[in-house]
């Protein structure tokens, strides 16, 4: 069949859109659909990657409040004992010797308990009603109730807490020297910046005659009882005595030392 111009033209726009319409099915659409894809896996990755600067935003903000908590926690332990120094000499030759020079008295004995763990109580006056009935037939408005509330607050704060447990350490020293220096060796020990506190003091007249009688073998010592009633009278004189000692007189004094100590912290790796 022999084709015409005008059906040639009407068969070559025909193929055409044909071929169009080929080309669109079988490259564009596919195309546009790789595309597609690639658009939702870029959309994951982009939430992801907000995702992960989230999280190194997060991580940022708690290294700062872990080296926060830390440093505030260094500057919480310097008051205590380190442990280390706890188990040297060291620490007792300093009691011992620098401050007993400095102060110019004698250490003649020296006992050391082993370290303990112990509760850290909290120093408070608990609250306690005198008389709830009295108070109740009183209270006809509930003023006295409310103000009960607002006085045991700080009994139920307190109450609710943890008791935190601490290491402490007790030495008994019994130091010879005037009143004077006794007292200055004392201040010096209460003057230490840590966690040290004397928590005993008794004292009495150094005689060097006694000493040497309790060196003694005890069967020598041994007196009738007019003596040592006398003995008893006589330590009562020096009891009420004792508010008028000169600072010159010479004293033997026995302290009992508590020091507190902690682990300290090691340090957090936060990089």
């Amino acid at each position: 069949m022999k084709l015409n111009y005008r059906d040639k033209v009407i068969l070559g726009i025909i193929l055409a859109v044909f071929i169009i319409i080929g080309g669109f099915v079988g490259l564009i659409k596919p195309l546009r659909a790789t595309i597609k894809d690639n658009e939702d896996k870029r959309t994951e990755v982009e939430d992801e990657r907000d995702k992960i600067e989230r999280r190194i935003a997060t991580a940022t903000g708690l290294k700062n409040d872990i080296d926060e908590a830390f440093t505030n926690a260094e500057k919480l332990g310097k008051i205590f004992v380190t442990k280390s120094d706890i188990d040297k000499t060291t620490l007792l030759d300093k009691f011992m010797q620098s401050y007993a020079n400095d102060c110019e008295v004698r250490v003649t004995e020296l006992k050391v308990d082993d370290t303990a763990a112990n509760a850290l109580s909290y120093y408070y006056k608990p609250y306690s009603e005198v008389a709830t009935s009295l108070r109740e037939s009183a209270d006809i408005n509930g003023t006295f109730e409310k103000q009960i509330e607002e006085d045991r607050k700080e009994t139920d704060t307190i109450e609710g807490r943890n008791v935190e447990t601490i290491m402490s350490t007790r030495y008994g020293l019994e130091v010879i020297g005037e009143k004077q220096n006794l007292w200055k060796y004392m201040d010096k020990i209460a003057e230490t910046d840590s966690a040290i506190l004397i928590t005993s003091i008794d004292f009495e007249r150094y005689n060097e005659d006694d000493d040497e009688k309790e060196q003694k073998p005890a069967a020598q010592n041994n007196n009738n009882n007019a003596n040592d009633q006398q003995n008893q009278n006589q330590n009562n004189d020096e009891d009420e005595k004792r508010q008028n000692i000169e600072d010159d007189t010479v004293l033997k004094s026995s302290i009992v030392i508590q020091l507190y100590s902690i682990y300290n912290m090691e340090k957090p790796v936060t990089e």
